[in-house]
């Protein structure tokens, strides 16, 4: 899924975040992936975009 200069591939098992004009990315696994999941699911449902999720939820700063 490509979102505003992100992408976003669901894995089941793991979830990588791609930010496209850097290059950056990361990788989460396990419990971690499926928080990150049922977080974002609650913020698009409540009309947040994809970077201000990743920003608010402090997951931006694991770009690399």
């Amino acid at each position: 899924m490509i979102i505003g200069g992100f992408s976003m591939i669901d894995r089941g098992f793991a979830i990588e975040v791609s930010e496209f004009e850097a290059g950056w990315s990361f990788l989460l696994q396990g419990d971690d992936a499926y928080h990150f999941r049922n977080e974002w699911q609650l913020a698009d449902s409540l009309g947040s975009s994809f970077g201000t999720f990743l920003r608010d939820h402090e997951y931006y700063q694991l770009f690399q």
